[in-house]
């Protein structure tokens, strides 16, 4: 019995140093983490990596990890073949880690060859400006979204034009306080090549100098941040790609990747790409993994860090499952290319898209994908509040007009713990007819829920308010029924 008693002790006490072993292991391994990505010290951060692939009491993921970590050490301190040689390690010694030797790999490509696009249909990033350390308000965000030719579905469901699988939009859009621009482009798949002119849009007529310091592979025709995305980027790789900042024409311009860098952002942490137009004084952060997004831009004293990544799930229609759940029909879907989009939702009772609304029964859907932080929402819900009465109805004929809302008719609720508002907008304008000129009244109804990833807003236009009682006594119960992504 003795005997027995000492080997369980023996027995419990060797375990118990294996996990002290492993916790030892895997504090060493968060040690050199901090000393490579927080203070710098990338020699520091090798030895210690060293030395926890090195101890034998290291589980094997740590040490795979603690190679890994090498691979990028080395990298950062400019020695390509060194880092080479690190990966080589990591694929002799831990093939059973698939995940970071595949990592691993992109660190180091070789040769120029442009790579497949990283990016998902219906892809959509968001970045906010910084101007000296604060950010504005301003934005900038990506998209690529597939080319369709949409066309009106009715309440039979029909199908919309194929999607056109060699081609794709490639957008940003840019807006300050003083102005929005942007340029869509469908290009080939595989190559990027144009396949129509660019279609460019811009509200600035005065001249917006706050655009300056973004002008170049940012805000490019050139669709530079796309292209910069399928480059065999890696420590030391260098090359010249068409850049328009500030001339009538693209002009041949060096970028090269002077560092891989661990930058952090609001929408997380990421292992970057350098990536230095030292002519322009402007660098790029690209992430090395997944969707390789542009995480951060920097120009002077402007900034712009990735706030967001949306996915092709996060779109128009997953967000008006609640109508059609209701028995309600969802017509002319249209989200992209870009931020935001648009339908026509109706009651089954109406005769669908395109008809008279007599019964008061249908409904324009505007949608917008934008990140708003939790704490914000109720001002920014103001804010769409305000542009929703400035362009509600934006067909109605005559001239003066005129919109207001309607005293008392504000209410702001809370639907499935989202932010809404909703209101009715008066309209008033002056039509004629024989030299007659009287005054036009109109109203709106408008419902808009805010999210922190999206806007949604719903507009329905009456001449009289008996059809306007109609419709939300139909239309009220299912928005309460709404649950935005």
């Amino acid at each position: 019995m003795m005997i027995q008693r000492i080997s369980v002790a023996v027995l419990t006490t060797l375990l118990l140093a294996g996990v002290v072993e492993a916790q030892s292991a895997a504090d060493l391994l968060q040690k050199g983490i901090h000393a490579q990505e927080t203070v710098g010290d990338l020699d520091g951060a090798i030895q210690i990596f060293r030395q926890v692939v090195a101890s034998p009491s290291t589980s094997k993921q740590l040490a795979a990890q603690a190679q890994y970590q090498l691979v990028l050490c080395v990298l950062q301190k400019g020695d390509r073949a060194g880092a080479s040689r690190e990966l080589q390690a990591l694929e002799k010694n831990f093939s059973d880690q698939p995940d970071l030797i595949g990592k691993a790999r992109k660190l180091i490509p070789g040769g120029d060859t442009v790579l497949p696009a990283p990016w998902l249909d219906g892809e959509l990033s968001q970045l906010n400006i910084k101007r000296d350390g604060a950010f504005t308000g301003e934005m900038l965000t990506y998209s690529a979204d597939p080319w369709r030719n949409t066309v009106w579905e009715n309440q039979r469901n029909q199908p919309r034009d194929p999607t056109y699988p060699n081609s794709v939009f490639l957008r940003w859009e840019l807006t300050t306080a003083k102005s929005t621009r942007s340029i869509q482009v469908r290009v080939d798949r595989d190559t990027l090549r144009p396949l129509d002119k660019p279609d460019l849009r811009s509200d600035d007529i005065l001249g917006d100098a706050s655009v300056t310091p973004l002008q170049g592979p940012a805000i490019d025709p050139e669709e530079s941040v796309f292209t910069i995305r399928r480059l065999p980027l890696a420590m030391g790789y260098k090359t010249k790609i068409p850049v328009t900042s500030g001339t009538p024409l693209a002009v041949q311009t060096e970028l090269s990747v002077t560092g891989i860098e661990s930058v952090q952002v609001s929408a997380g942490k990421f292992n970057c790409y350098k990536v230095s137009f030292a002519a322009m004084g402007q660098t790029l952060w690209i992430a090395v993994d997944g969707a390789r997004s542009l995480v951060k831009f920097q120009s002077g004293n402007t900034e712009a860090e990735l706030v967001k990544v949306w996915g092709a799930n996060d779109s128009l229609e997953a967000s008006l499952e609640f109508a059609k759940a209701a028995g309600w029909f969802v017509a002319g879907e249209a989200l992209g290319p870009g931020p935001s989009g648009y339908s026509e939702i109706g009651s089954a009772l109406d005769k669908g898209p395109g008809y008279s609304n007599v019964r008061g029964t249908t409904a324009r859907v505007n949608f917008r994908r934008v990140y708003t932080p939790a704490a914000e929402i109720p001002r920014a819900l103001e804010k769409s509040v305000s542009e929703a009465v400035r362009t509600t109805y934006y067909g109605v004929a005559g001239n003066n007009v005129v919109r207001s809302i309607r005293p008392g008719s504000m209410q702001s609720r809370l639907i499935n713990g989202q932010h809404a508002a909703v209101f009715l907008v008066d309209v008033a304008s002056d039509v004629g007819h024989d030299g007659v000129v009287s005054r036009n009244h109109e109203t709106d109804y408008c419902a808009l829920i805010q999210t922190e990833n999206n806007v949604i807003e719903f507009q329905s236009h009456f001449s009289n308010d008996r059809d306007l009682a109609v419709f939300r006594w139909q239309f009220d119960p299912v928005l309460a029924t709404a649950k935005i992504p």
